[in-house]
C-alpha cells in the first residue's frame, strides 16, 4: 500500500527525500493492482502474525408447535494465521548528486523504488492465483482461448459453489488478467474473430451499439465490466511454458493480505563511499482466505491468435 511512508529526519537528504517518498508513493500502486482487490489485516505492534476467524454456517430446521429444538447448534469459525516477512530495495546517491540537487533525478529514484516494493507486492499475491481449487480453461500441455463466455461460467462457478461451510460467493468480483488475456476478450466482445481478424467492413457499415461499442471506446484502460466481474489489466502476470497464463477471478474475501509495517523509507550516510544510501522497505505476507470465493482463469497469451 502507498499510505504510511516515513523517513527518519537524519538532515543528510532532508529536502531531496521528501521527494523521493512523494514519488514512491505515487508508484506503489501503479505497479500492480491486486493489493487493492483482497482483504487486508494488520499484524499490530508486538505481535508476529495475526489470525483471521472466519465464521462458518449454521442449518435452520422446520419446527413443530410445542416441541422443544432438540439440538442446539454451535458456533464455529476456521482461522487462518498470517505471518509476515520483510521486503525492500537499496540505491546508493552520490555526494556529487545530492550537491547537483536534481529533483528529477531524486523523483525517479522514487519512483523506481515505489514502483519495485509495489511490483514485488503484486506478483506476490498473484502468486496465490495458481493455488486456488475452482479452475476455468485449464489450458494443459495445449494453449486454449479463454473468452467472455469462461468468465459467465466462472461467475456461475463461484455463485452456485454451495460449500458447507462458507457457501457460495456473494460479494462484488474482481478478475485480474494478463495484457494478453483482456485484449481476447474486448476482441471476443467486439465480435473480432482470432489474429485480430476484424469482419469485412464496407462503406457506410459501422458496429452496433451497445457492449461492443463500449468495448471499442475503452478497451485501451484495461478496466471494465463482464458478467458483473470487474476486469483489471496486470501486466506482471508471466507466461507459463505453454504460452499461457495464470490469472484469477475472486472475492476479495477469498485472499488476505497481512501487513506488519507500510512501506518505510530510511537514508543512511557512507562516508568511504560519499554518498547517502537510500533503503525502502515493506512487510507483508498473503495468503488464500477461502478458497471456495475465488477460481483461477488459466488460458491462452499466445501473441496473434
Amino acid at each position: 500500500m502507498a499510505t504510511g511512508l516515513t523517513l527518519r529526519d537524519s538532515g543528510n537528504l532532508e529536502n531531496m527525500s521528501k521527494i523521493v517518498v512523494a514519488s514512491a508513493i505515487a508508484n506503489v500502486e501503479p505497479a500492480g493492482p491486486t493489493a487493492s482487490l483482497v482483504s487486508r489485516y494488520d499484524i499490530p505492534a508486538g505481535s508476529k502474525s495475526v489470525t483471521v476467524p472466519v465464521w462458518t454456517r449454521n442449518d435452520a430446521a422446520a419446527l413443530t408447535e410445542g416441541v422443544d429444538i432438540a439440538v442446539p447448534q454451535q458456533m464455529d469459525a476456521n482461522t487462518t494465521s498470517l505471518t509476515a516477512g520483510e521486503h525492500g530495495i537499496l540505491i546508493f546517491v552520490s555526494d556529487r548528486l545530492k550537491h547537483q540537487n536534481n529533483e528529477d533525478i531524486m523523483s525517479h529514484v522514487g519512483e523506481v523504488q515505489g514502483n519495485a516494493l509495489g511490483r514485488l507486492l503484486d506478483q506476490d499475491l498473484i502468486g496465490l492465483f495458481s493455488s486456488f481449487t475452482n479452475i476455468i480453461v485449464n489450458s494443459g500441455s495445449s494453449e486454449t482461448q479463454g473468452t467472455v463466455s469462461d468468465i459467465a461460467a466462472s461467475v456461475s462457478l463461484l455463485r452456485t459453489n454451495n460449500d458447507s461451510s462458507y457457501g457460495p460467493s456473494y460479494g462484488e468480483l474482481n478478475g485480474v488478467f494478463h495484457p494478453e488475456q483482456v485484449r481476447r476478450f474486448a476482441m471476443d466482445a467486439a465480435g473480432i474473430g482470432p489474429g485480430a481478424t476484424a469482419p469485412a467492413v464496407t462503406g457506410g457499415t459501422t458496429y452496433q451499439g451497445g457492449m461492443s461499442e463500449e468495448v471499442f471506446k475503452n478497451y485501451y484502460r484495461g478496466n471494465f465490466g463482464i458478467f458483473g466481474v470487474n476486469i483489471f489489466e496486470d501486466g506482471n502476470l508471466t507466461a507459463t511454458a505453454n504460452n499461457s497464463a495464470i490469472a484469477a477471478i475472486f472475492q476479495r474475501e477469498a485472499i488476505a493480505l497481512a501487513m506488519e509495517s507500510e512501506m518505510v523509507a530510511e537514508e543512511e550516510r557512507d562516508a568511504s563511499l560519499r554518498g547517502t544510501e537510500i533503503v525502502m522497505t515493506g512487510t507483508w505476507g498473503q495468503s488464500i482466505l477461502i478458497d471456495r470465493w475465488g477460481c483461477e482463469f488459466y488460458s491462452s497469451i499466445q501473441a496473434g491468435s
